[in-house]
């Protein structure tokens, strides 16, 4: 996908990233990465015999990050995406286990220009999805971008 500059986005319009299958040992790396230590992210034996869920999970910052790096995969904001202005209402609705592919829809739902004519903000919700189209996390992110006559 090429770049997308803030006058290309609609409202209603949505792309969706490509899936990638989470590791164990990416799941290791980002809880040592971030300090994460907690037990339901890196003890499999306390996991199956008092955690929540049957398997590891991923920490939901690990989520975001990873939705994060998907859509930039898309090409959609290379050398146009200015700033992250906010994440805001993020919500958690299952986890996201080892062996799971995820991917993000992402729709746009406001575009407003700035005072600035070379920037505008884009509010896009963001709905991470597995491998069986269930919902693990949304949220909505304003980014500024780039004006096309910058």
């Amino acid at each position: 996908m090429n770049a997308k500059y803030f006058e290309d986005w609609r409202v209603g319009e949505q792309i969706e990233t490509m899936g990638r299958t989470v590791g164990d040992s990416e799941i290791s790396q980002f809880v040592a990465l971030g300090g994460f230590y907690e037990e339901i992210f890196m003890n499999q034996d306390f996991i199956a015999k008092s955690g929540p869920y049957p398997t590891r999970i991923a920490p939901g910052a690990l989520i975001f990050a990873f939705a994060e790096g998907l859509i930039i995969l898309t090409g959609c904001i290379h050398r146009i995406g200015m700033a992250l202005i906010s994440v805001e209402e993020m919500n958690f609705k299952r986890p996201l286990r080892v062996g799971d592919t995820m991917r993000v829809r992402v729709t746009v739902i406001e575009t407003r220009q700035t005072s600035k004519a070379d920037r505008g903000i884009v509010t896009f919700q963001h709905t991470v999805l597995n491998q069986n189209d269930e919902e693990i996390m949304e949220c909505r992110v304003k980014r500024m971008l780039r004006s096309r006559n910058a």
